[in-house]
């Protein structure tokens, strides 16, 4: 069943526009279309599953991604799923921009492309739980948008920097990476993956076992551009 949260971006960036929402596109079914003909695909999931939508579409259509990041959630309890809501609770959980590469190693090997955007929105959203039925706990059954904090748009390889403020741009392995995200080395790895395929990395030797990545030189996103065409090309073959 779709989420609130779902929606409610559904409709910012379509009807609210001046766009249509729902709409059949060369057999997919898109969320939005903006009133210039961009098509619009909310992702609140992993963004793997639209990689084959992607690299259909991409040839011919612009596509904006809109992909949301939970920095933080109110918990709100009901005893049934249509009942009497609770005050709402601030979950101690907290999130960053930067989780987004947990799901961005899906597009991979599809961004960046000229006609692909990715909007990632860094959201506060008010999470509706019930109790389970046959086990002890709560069932998450709607997402509601309360805030967007920040949008962050990514279009070229450079831009996945806006991402990562804490890096210092320079040579890194993954474990310098991983200390300066304070994050786990395989996230960091995950980071490292997104930045080579996407051109925004290159790879210059090693230290140990570790590959030492390297800022990319402006203007050789076009490298990655090259890429995407192959993958399109395997893709429709």
């Amino acid at each position: 069943m779709e989420s609130s949260l779902h929606r409610q971006l559904k409709e910012r960036y379509g009807p609210d526009l001046g766009g249509r929402s729902e709409v059949s596109i060369q057999g997919f079914r898109i969320d939005a279309i903006a009133p210039d003909g961009t098509l619009i695909e909310v992702q609140s999931a992993a963004l793997g599953p639209l990689r084959e939508k992607l690299l259909r579409l991409l040839p011919t259509q612009r596509v904006r991604v809109v992909k949301p990041v939970i920095l933080t959630r109110r918990i709100i309890r009901r005893t049934r799923k249509e009942g009497t809501e609770s005050a709402p609770r601030l979950s101690p959980k907290r999130g960053a921009l930067v989780d987004v590469f947990d799901d961005l190693i899906g597009l991979a090997r599809v961004f960046p492309d000229p006609n692909l955007s990715v909007d990632v929105l860094a959201v506060e959203i008010d999470e509706v739980r019930i109790p389970r039925r046959r086990w002890p706990g709560y069932a998450v059954v709607d997402r509601r948008l309360r805030q967007i904090a920040t949008t962050v748009t990514l279009r070229r390889a450079s831009d996945l920097w806006a991402l990562l403020p804490e890096v210092r741009v320079g040579s890194f392995t993954t474990l310098d990476l991983a200390e300066q995200l304070e994050r786990p080395v395989a996230f960091a790895q995950r980071v490292a993956y997104c930045l080579r395929l996407s051109g925004a990395v290159v790879a210059r030797g090693k230290t140990g076992n570790r590959l030492i990545y390297v800022p990319a030189a402006r203007g050789t996103d076009d490298f990655a551009l090259e890429k995407v065409d192959e993958c399109s090309r395997v893709v429709s073959s």
